[in-house]
């Protein structure tokens, strides 16, 4: 047959990723930050929840010689606060940048010690929130230490001898 050419064996088979198998170190990554990032946007929604719950109902009453209902709408707005925090917190954690990981690391951290002075009146959302935001920060930092850090250029763009 004219312009046809045998292959015993077919084509070859097509691989998927880089030579030698497994992912490319900048693929796991971004993965982490990512996982990092959702991680970050769940935690800060069940803040935002919560926040929002505290600030619109007082639903802390104290029976002494009495009921008198305690005011913890301060801490609901600090809350809610920490809760945009961490939404933005969750978005910049996705770029590629030292500074942004530390900064995403800095809110995670911030709202794993809000636990410790709001745990008394919600534990359930706040070992919730503090859970998902200290794996985020654990991912993040894991993040900073496989990431080389780069050295500026020379001025000029002239190597020194």
């Amino acid at each position: 047959m004219r312009g046809h050419s045998s292959r015993p064996n077919g084509p070859a088979p097509r691989r998927s990723g880089p030579p030698g198998g497994g992912t490319r170190p900048d693929d796991a990554r971004r993965s982490r930050r990512l996982v990092a990032g959702l991680l970050l946007g769940a935690a800060g929604a069940v803040d935002v929840l919560a926040g929002v719950s505290a600030v619109q109902a007082d639903p802390y009453v104290v029976a002494d010689d009495g009921f008198r209902h305690l005011d913890v709408t301060g801490w609901g707005w600090f809350q809610l606060a920490t809760g945009v925090e961490l939404l933005v917190a969750a978005l910049v954690a996705t770029i590629d940048r030292r500074a942004a990981a530390l900064a995403a690391i800095g809110a995670g951290a911030f709202a794993v010690l809000l636990t410790v002075a709001l745990f008394a009146y919600q534990p359930v959302e706040r070992a919730t929130s503090a859970l998902l935001a200290a794996v985020a920060v654990w991912l993040l930092a894991g993040h900073l230490r496989a990431t080389p850090r780069r050295r500026p250029a020379a001025p000029g763009g002239r190597g020194i001898n």
